[in-house]
């Protein structure tokens, strides 16, 4: 099941919402809207950034408060692969994926480190 996603690239300081250089790797921040989403996370292609490869995402801040946006990790450490990753929402007093339903997650604000 795929499903449609709204990524938005913000500007920077200067007005650029395309990636930038940072030290060997390009850097992108995003809002990316959650909405509702099926079970196993929502997937994010390094294309809806303008980046081929990703090698770190960081949630920098969300819009809603029904639980804590997190980017999905192996046992290894690694992203569901090296042209996407899977954001997921935990639930804060059981710590459990909350998945599918009608709930609206809303918007999470991303930093993304990868190549072009």
């Amino acid at each position: 099941l795929i499903m449609a996603i709204a990524v938005t690239l913000l500007a920077d300081h200067k007005g650029t919402t395309r990636p930038k250089v940072s030290g060997d790797e390009y850097v992108v921040d995003a809002l990316i809207d959650m909405g509702t989403y099926a079970s196993g996370g929502l997937e994010v292609d390094a294309s809806l950034l303008g980046l081929s490869t990703i090698t770190q995402v960081m949630v920098t801040g969300q819009d809603s408060v029904v639980g804590l946006v997190v980017p999905e990790v192996s046992a290894t450490g690694a992203y569901e692969g090296t042209t996407s990753f899977k954001l997921n929402v935990v639930i804060g007093t059981s710590g459990a994926n909350e998945e599918g339903g009608s709930v609206d997650y809303g918007s999470v604000r991303v930093r993304v480190y990868g190549n072009l």
